[in-house]
């Protein structure tokens, strides 16, 4: 279908539609990427990322969709060998799984099924089960695409401290940072990882790793981290191009400065308020065309149709 200025129209869960002005944000002659501009440019960008997130830590930008940040938040707190517990509520949290299989770490899963939440109190009897505190982190996903199930992350925070847990909290974010309300800092998260591709309203390419004093300190005692995944010089880089392990991805640059300053314009928290109205909207819409369907009118159907 196309929007109200006749442009194609996909609504699926991501890649999202990239605005306007996003779009001619990125339409510009490749920049300069030893100095000027995009230096400066970038150096302003990762203070608006984390005000999105909502913590006071740090972030790594790699080029990479979310499987890449998935990976690279694994490479730095947990060495092949160790144990994390997975909250798995739909296919992402069961993908992030299988990276981290993929690495050599040995992975608890607990499958909550496709229509329930993570239950808090089995994180924290799976916890607690661990005496030995071999578990180095919990992975569970804020809301996950397969399912659209949004999860307790502040509960799954409580539940690793009630369980007296030095378990890292690892996030998925892809489907929800700059869409649904997350408070990184205030919820307890260690680690968030974020793709460039839905709420950030960007083309994909780009995957985000936010962390904390505590997921750094997990960094610092691991052996070795492989020199592209390791966060430390991109959240504190020496020079620009430590930022991004290499080449700078430019026009990406330029379209997510586009996209905060569309974000911080109309101020997140109103952001978050606009997508709860919106998804009301369509439960609203839904429930109404299904009372049609089971009363035997067939209005709702061609509805739903063109909607299509």
């Amino acid at each position: 279908m196309t929007d109200a200025g006749g442009h194609p129209y996909r609504a699926i869960p991501g890649p999202s539609v990239v605005p306007d002005a996003v779009l001619r944000a990125m339409h510009r002659a490749a920049p300069n990427i030893y100095e000027g501009e995009i230096v400066d440019l970038t150096a302003g960008l990762i203070p608006d990322l984390c005000r999105v997130a909502r913590t006071e830590g740090a972030v790594a930008i790699y080029i990479a969709n979310g499987h890449g940040a998935w990976e690279a938040a694994l490479a730095n707190v947990a060495a092949p060998g160790a144990q994390v517990l997975v909250a798995a509520t739909g296919r992402f949290g069961h993908g992030w799984a299988e990276v981290a299989e993929a690495r050599g770490l040995k992975v608890e899963l607990i499958d909550f099924g496709r229509q329930s939440p993570a239950d808090p109190a089995r994180v924290d009897a799976a916890l607690r089960a661990d005496t030995g505190h071999r578990i180095k982190a919990v992975l569970a996903t804020h809301v996950d695409t397969a399912t659209s199930l949004r999860n307790d992350i502040a509960g799954l925070r409580r539940a690793i401290d009630a369980a007296g847990h030095p378990a890292l909290l690892m996030v998925d974010c892809i489907a929800s940072l700059g869409c649904d309300r997350f408070e990184m800092d205030a919820w307890g998260a260690d680690v968030m990882v974020a793709a460039s591709q839905k709420g950030l309203m960007l083309p994909p390419g780009l995957g985000f790793v936010f962390f904390n004093d505590r997921a750094a300190a997990a960094r610092a005692r691991l052996a070795r981290v492989s020199r592209y995944w390791d966060w430390t010089p991109r959240a504190a880089p020496g020079r620009f191009y430590q930022y991004f392990g290499g080449t700078a991805p430019t026009h990406h640059l330029y379209g997510l400065r586009a996209a905060l300053d569309i974000i911080h314009d109309e101020g997140i928290e109103a952001v978050w308020a606009r997508h709860e109205r919106l998804a009301r909207a369509i439960w609203a819409a839904c429930w109404a065309w299904g009372q049609g369907v089971r009363s035997g009118s067939t209005l709702p159907i061609r509805r739903i149709a063109a909607a299509r």
